[in-house]
C-alpha cells in the first residue's frame, strides 16, 4: 500500500501566462482476494487552482480505478479492470458534469534497479449534464525509473492524453521531462520525496505550457 501526495505547478496558463496548482492524492490499496489472486483499488482526488480563464478553487471530479491481478510476485506484474469517473467537482468549471467509465490495464517490469512499466485506461461518458460535452479520452502513463542502493532513484513518468472530442490541434497533452527522488525511513514510516520539471511539448489551448511538482508517498510494505 502506498499513499502519494502530489503538488503540481502549472506555468504559462493561458493568454496572460499565469500559474495553477493542484494536489492530487492518489492512494494504491491492495485486497487479497485469496491465494491466487489480489484486487487493487487506485481512487483519485484533485483539489484545483484554476486561474484562467475564470479563477477557480475546488475539487475537481473523482476518478478510481480498479484492477485484478495475479497474488504471485514476479518479474512481470500485470492487472486488468474498470475505471469510474463522478461528477463531484465542486464548481462546473473544474468538472465535466458527466458519469464515464471505461477499461483500464497496467503492466509493470521489476528486475534489480529497473522499475518500468505503463498504466493506460480509456474513458467514455455515459450518462450527466447533456448540455455538457462528451468524454472520450485516452490517457497513458508510462514510468522508466531507476534506483541507486542509496535510496536515490531518477524516473520518467508522463502523463499523456489524446481527447477524441476535441479539434485535432487540441487533442494531445504530452509532457516531456523528469524527476529525482530519494527513498528513506522517517522514524517507523518508509517514504519517499521526489522533485520533477516537465514541459508540455503537446497541450492544448490556454493549458499550462511546463511545470513542476514534487510528491511525498508514504509506504506501507507488507
Amino acid at each position: 500500500m502506498k499513499i502519494p501526495f502530489q503538488i503540481a505547478t502549472g506555468f504559462g496558463i493561458g493568454t496572460h501566462h499565469n500559474v495553477g496548482a493542484s494536489l492530487n492524492i492518489e492512494p494504491v490499496i491492495p485486497f487479497s482476494l485469496n491465494a491466487e489472486w489480489d484486487f487493487i483499488a487506485r481512487p483519485n482526488w484533485s483539489l484545483t487552482y484554476l486561474p484562467s480563464p475564470h479563477e477557480q478553487f475546488g475539487l475537481q471530479d473523482l476518478q478510481t480505478q480498479f484492477f485484478l491481478t495475479p497474488a504471485r510476485n514476479t518479474t512481470w506484474i500485470w492487472g486488468v479492470g474498470p475505471i469510474l469517473q463522478f461528477p463531484t467537482a465542486s464548481s462546473s468549471g473544474l468538472g465535466a458534469g458527466k458519469w464515464a467509465a471505461g477499461p483500464t490495464a497496467g503492466f509493470v517490469y521489476s528486475q534489480g534497479p529497473w522499475l518500468n512499466g505503463v498504466i493506460a485506461y480509456q474513458l467514455m461518458s455515459y450518462a450527466g449534464n447533456h448540455s455538457r460535452g462528451s468524454i472520450n479520452l485516452t490517457d497513458i502513463q508510462p514510468q522508466i525509473s531507476y534506483s541507486l542502493e542509496s535510496g536515490w532513484y531518477a524516473q520518467c513518468a508522463p502523463e499523456i492524453d489524446f481527447d477524441w472530442t476535441a479539434p485535432s490541434g487540441n487533442a494531445w497533452t504530452v509532457p516531456v521531462g523528469a524527476d529525482i527522488g530519494k527513498a528513506f525511513n522517517l522514524g517507523p514510516q518508509a517514504m519517499t520525496l521526489q522533485l520533477g520539471s516537465y514541459d508540455f511539448v503537446k497541450h492544448p489551448s490556454g493549458n499550462p505550457q511546463w511545470m513542476i511538482r514534487i510528491n511525498l508517498t508514504l509506504l506501507f510494505p507488507t
